[in-house]
């Protein structure tokens, strides 16, 4: 996708960005993983990649939760009920997290599927849970329904602390590392990748999925430790496709007996 070249918007309620991660032998403190708390096998799956976060798409922590790894509550969609809200702000504090995310693929008929006007209208009930807000993470960061948030964002002086990003292209860390750059350029705010992984979209099967498993693995070798420098990226969470998902198996973290891939493995020891 071609990003666009706009000048950057001006930031409302501008915050100071989050401490930048460090590293250490367990791993990137930036690393995490978005898993559904209802995946088969969900706590050992969690735990085997050394995760230091996670979210599940929802505003409520599984009860199986490995405890030393932190949850970020997610608004998927506001249906006009403030008490999601709350809740999903009550579990943030609960668990000592200053971060909630926003709307999920808005943009897009098949997930959260809101306009503008009604992401707009709802989001000072986020902006009132005094937490650090993720924008809505749309299917693509530049698009228009992006855009014309961020600009609502600014008139209703209203506040984003950071983008979320989701990016299922081809095997190049480069062009990764360019389009974030753009991103950042474009909403001046720190990035967190709440979704992404490699696809060939074009894939009818995995047997014709034109990116093989070593092409993944290179990808991921490449472009985390990018991720990791970059100052702008607050956090990543690789998405875990299905084994036999025909645009993105060559994703998956496991295979069909639950154990790591090669791809697993290398996210695990990162």
């Amino acid at each position: 996708m071609k990003l666009s070249l706009m000048a950057a918007l001006t930031p409302a309620g501008r915050i100071h960005a989050a401490p930048k991660p460090l590293k250490d032998k367990s791993g990137s403190a930036k690393k995490g993983l978005g898993i559904s708390g209802k995946a088969p096998d969900f706590e050992r799956k969690l735990k085997s990649l050394n995760c230091k976060w996670f979210y599940n798409w929802t505003g409520a922590k599984p009860d199986d939760s490995p405890r030393n790894i932190e949850f970020i509550p997610m608004i998927w969609k506001y249906s006009g009920n403030p008490i999601a809200v709350e809740k999903a702000a009550a579990v943030a504090k609960k668990e000592n997290a200053k971060e909630i995310l926003g709307f999920n693929e808005p943009d897009r008929s098949s997930q959260s599927n809101m306009t503008v006007e009604q992401a707009l209208e709802a989001w000072p009930l986020l902006q009132k849970t005094g937490l650090r807000l993720g924008s809505p993470a749309c299917a693509h960061p530049d698009n228009d329904w992006m855009k014309e948030f961020m600009e609502g964002v600014k008139k209703r002086d209203l506040k984003v602390d950071f983008i979320c990003v989701h990016s299922y292209a081809g095997s190049n860390a480069d062009s990764l590392i360019k389009r974030l750059e753009a991103v950042h350029k474009l909403y001046d705010k720190p990035i967190w990748i709440t979704e992404f992984a490699v696809a060939d979209w074009n894939a009818r099967s995995l047997a014709e999925n034109r990116l093989k498993p070593d092409d993944a693995l290179k990808f991921m070798k490449d472009v985390l430790p990018k991720l990791d420098r970059l100052d702008f990226v607050e956090r990543y969470a690789w998405f875990p496709a299905d084994f036999d998902s025909a645009p993105l198996g060559h994703s998956a973290l496991w295979d069909a007996d639950g154990k790591l891939t090669r791809l697993g493995e290398c996210y695990r020891d990162h």
